[in-house]
């Protein structure tokens, strides 16, 4: 019987690794690549949304629901000094991360980010005892995620961008 997966995904930080390496990526390969021999339970893309849409984003938030992703989203913030960003995502991410752990809704997750606000979610889930793998890139993976998670569930998207890049 094969294991259920959920995948969460931190859209910035896909998003500023793609952007410094000048390209872009297939979604739904990506998905197919990390699911691999799994029961897939879903996808989830947490990103921050600007109050005015541009048609561009909107056309790719629209392609990502299309192919079984669930968006959620919270609203980019503008700092007094002009400064736009995104406030409360890594919370949510480690609500559902979580709460869905604690409903038994996984046995996996994978969680594609490197940011060590993550440390606590990974030692909740290894409490709840669920397997965690973490996809990062390699300029931007915290190295207390490395040794948290384990060395041995830790890869990096660099590894795989022949197979996901358009």
């Amino acid at each position: 019987m094969l294991k259920r997966l959920i995948i969460f995904m931190d859209h910035a930080n896909i998003f500023h690794n793609l952007d410094r390496l000048k390209i872009r990526i297939n979604y739904v390969r990506f998905r197919e690549v990390l699911s691999k021999n799994y029961y897939l339970i879903g996808a989830v893309v947490y990103m921050g949304i600007p109050q005015q849409l541009l048609p561009k984003k909107q056309a790719f938030i629209k392609y990502l629901e299309a192919q079984r992703f669930v968006i959620q989203a919270r609203t980019i913030r503008e700092a007094p000094s002009g400064k736009k960003f995104q406030k409360g995502i890594d919370i949510f991410i480690y609500r559902d991360m979580v709460e869905l752990a604690d409903e038994d809704s996984f046995d996996k997750a994978i969680l594609v980010s490197g940011d060590s606000d993550f440390l606590d979610a990974i030692i909740k889930l290894k409490m709840l005892e669920k397997e965690i793998e973490i996809w990062g890139f390699y300029n931007s993976i915290s190295h207390r995620i490395i040794r948290e998670a384990g060395k041995e569930n830790v890869h990096f998207i660099d590894e795989i961008l022949s197979e996901i890049k358009y």
